[in-house]
């Protein structure tokens, strides 16, 4: 069975820095990024739903949804499904999803989806470290 990995985290992982909500999300989110990293070939489920990363966010709620925003998380991944031109319940490796935001998602709409986002507020998360980083995955 392939593990399901959310639309949105395809730019969350690319970025990832070793901060986040508490040590036990950071220590989850730190092996799920080595994982693909290490894997980039490995078959992944692309969903619109909780997946892998979010079972240790504080935000996850036992319903499924977002304590900040019931629907924020789902709009923006379906938004990112259509920017990319991707198929939320199909199958693919993290090298191609990575190679498709390389090849799709330009700065301004790199702002319009992650510029209300608390990592991207923090300066976390910058375009230019995107390209970067996607570029090394896709390459790797």
């Amino acid at each position: 069975m392939n593990k399901e990995l959310r639309v949105h985290h395809i730019l969350c992982t690319s970025l990832y820095e070793g901060k986040g909500y508490s040590s036990e999300f950071c220590s989850n989110m730190s092996a799920v990024v080595e994982e693909l990293k290490g894997n980039p070939d490995q078959k992944l489920l692309l969903v619109a739903k909780p997946d892998m990363i979010c079972g240790n966010c504080p935000n996850h709620g036992a319903d499924d949804t977002c304590a900040q925003d019931v629907n924020r998380v789902v709009e923006k991944d379906r938004g990112i499904l259509a920017e990319l031109g991707l198929v939320e319940g199909e199958v693919y490796t993290y090298r191609e999803l990575c190679a498709r935001v390389q090849s799709k998602i330009t700065e301004e709409k790199f702002l319009q989806t992650c510029g209300n986002c608390n990592w991207h507020k923090q300066g976390l998360c910058r375009y230019e470290d995107l390209v970067a980083n996607l570029f090394a995955i896709v390459q790797s």
